[in-house]
């Protein structure tokens, strides 16, 4: 219980600060700016041969398995 309490004070400290800061940015007449983050999915193309790669390591993987499984 008292971590509890901890975990609530250091958020509630953080949250304070965060406001604080902004405060003093929008008194110092420096505008807000929202940052949109880009979706890095859309970026990643896999290869051929990385997928091909991929299904070798999985086959040799179910081979391991079904030699110990036989032995």
């Amino acid at each position: 219980m008292g971590m509890d309490k901890k975990k609530k004070a250091a958020v509630a400290a953080v949250m304070q600060y965060l406001e604080t800061e902004r405060q003093q940015l929008a008194a110092a007449g420096v505008p807000s700016r929202v940052v949109a983050i880009p979706d890095r999915s859309a970026l990643y193309m896999p290869t051929p041969y990385s997928l091909s790669g991929r299904n070798a390591a999985m086959q040799v993987r179910t081979l391991m398995h079904y030699r110990a499984l036989r032995g």
